[in-house]
């Protein structure tokens, strides 16, 4: 017999999986020995009804053997009764072919007569269909040879009713200690469980993200599996707990470096243009009414304020909170025409837009589009006037999204190039690359795109080309991060 219990916890199921088996395993013992008590009590039943017939062969031999009816309805008259215990419903002599002879007791029951006169002349002993009384036969042999048949009606019904009893009191007996045995093994299961379940409870709240070892006073027994097993979690707990710790201090070294990084380029973008301004100042103090050097001096201290503007705009764009993300649409290429349009025309830098977005872009759109724009502004910075800068962006053919920038400049410095490609030399000697392609790299590595950077396609310059996966590979890359 096999339980399911689905739908219940372990520390609940084991404990009534165990009362369960005790119970069974009381009721089936006493099943048991119900039947073995039973067949012995038929057994010395049996016993009792030969016992009983050898008694009353004795007595109705020697009229038998006289021949006198009369004196054998006598001897069964005196045997009914005669022996303690025993109560006769019926006594019945016949001859050796199966004709009754003589008979006595009372209440005789012609529906069920004696074996005997039912064609069965041999030793029998039948149990009526209500067991209140049995028949019980045997040949009557003298010098070897039957000379009559004997039959006797035993009544059986008080033996019955004390077998019920007992069945009764046997089974309540049985159901009791199944039932005390069963609660026994459950609180016994529970209590043997209850270090693991300890143990169990430490997981679950470790799942539930507060995760702590097991204290002392709740350990359990020490040289026990469970023991070993509390042990082995406390262990995995210190061990997280250390992994943790330094994470938080890589992550603060790591936010440490990138501040660091950071500083130094702002003040190296800064620093370059204003040594240029306060060199246009005091050019402008020393021209006096000159007004071509005090026109130089104006130029390039605008030139130098434009400058310090885009380091300020664009660590503004890495740091600032755009919202909630929001599809790249064809409106943002436009957007992106008019913002870079202004300094194209005034360093006579020509535009080409190859921009086809047919639907929009699943991509968070404002980091893109400021990528774009600082990949653009420095392309108009790098190529000299009469030059062009070219926009192009397309979904390829494996869903993903191109996004490419190319100058006619003099190339991408070896800096820059190893630091858009996420592998610049913090010892580099090299100038910075500028902040601009610092929050491309940035950008590029949120979006989990590749970034490229080739000659141009005129041998001229360079192409730097932003590869966005697809759409499902994005999300899914979102999602782990």
């Amino acid at each position: 017999m096999r339980l399911h219990l689905p739908s219940l916890r372990v520390s609940l199921r084991v404990p009534l999986l165990a009362a369960a088996a005790v119970f069974l395993f009381v009721t089936a013992t006493t099943q048991i020995a119900l039947r073995m008590a039973g067949h012995r009590m038929d057994l010395e039943a049996e016993r009792l009804g030969r016992v009983y017939l050898d008694g009353l062969s004795a007595a109705v031999l020697p009229a038998i053997r006289a021949g006198s009816v009369t004196a054998l309805d006598e001897a069964l008259i005196r045997a009914t009764g005669f022996y303690e215990g025993i109560r006769e419903a019926g006594l019945v002599v016949g001859t050796p072919d199966g004709r009754q002879i003589s008979s006595a007791g009372v209440d005789p029951e012609p529906h069920w007569p004696a074996p005997f006169l039912r064609d069965n002349r041999n030793s029998a002993w039948e149990v009526s269909p209500d067991r209140a009384a049995v028949w019980v036969q045997r040949p009557l042999r003298d010098a070897g040879e039957v000379v009559a048949i004997l039959a006797a009606k035993l009544d059986v019904s008080a033996i019955t009713r004390r077998r019920l009893q007992l069945r009764a009191a046997m089974l309540a007996f049985g159901l009791a200690v199944g039932v005390m045995g069963g609660a026994l093994a459950a609180l016994a299961a529970r209590q043997a469980m209850r270090p693991v379940l300890g143990v169990t409870a430490a997981l679950d709240r470790a799942g539930a993200g507060r995760i702590a070892p097991i204290p002392d006073t709740a350990l359990p027994p020490a040289n026990t599996e469970a023991a070993r097993l509390a042990a082995a979690f406390n262990a995995m707990v210190a061990h997280v707990a250390e992994r943790e710790r330094l994470a938080r201090r890589l992550e603060e070294r790591e936010r440490g470096a990138v501040l660091g990084r950071l500083a130094a380029t702002i003040a190296h973008e800064v620093r370059n243009p204003l040594a240029g301004m306060l060199t246009a100042v005091e050019s402008a103090h020393a021209a006096g009414d000159d007004r071509d050097e005090r026109a130089e001096a104006l130029e390039m201290i605008e030139r130098g304020l434009r400058q310090i503007e885009r380091v300020v705009s664009s660590t503004l764009a890495q740091h600032r909170d755009n919202g909630p993300p929001r599809p790249l649409q064809s409106a943002d290429f436009e957007d992106l025409r008019v913002l870079v349009s202004p300094e194209a025309a005034r360093r006579a830098v020509g535009l080409d837009w190859r921009a086809r977005l047919p639907q929009p872009f699943p991509v968070d759109a404002p980091p893109l589009r400021q990528a774009a724009l600082n990949l653009l502004l420095n392309a108009v910075a790098a190529t000299s006037a009469g030059g062009r800068v070219g926009l192009e962006a397309a979904i390829e053919a494996d869903g993903g999204l191109l996004l490419a920038v190319e100058d006619e400049g003099p190339g991408v410095p070896a800096a820059a190039r190893l630091r858009l490609l996420g592998v610049a030399d913090p010892a580099s000697d090299e100038a910075s690359p500028g902040l601009g392609l610092e929050v491309v790299a940035l950008i590029a590595r949120r979006l989990r795109a590749q970034v490229a950077v080739e000659p141009g396609r005129k041998g001229l310059g360079n192409r730097v080309a932003l590869r966005v996966p697809p759409a499902d590979l994005l999300a899914e890359a979102m999602v782990r991060a």
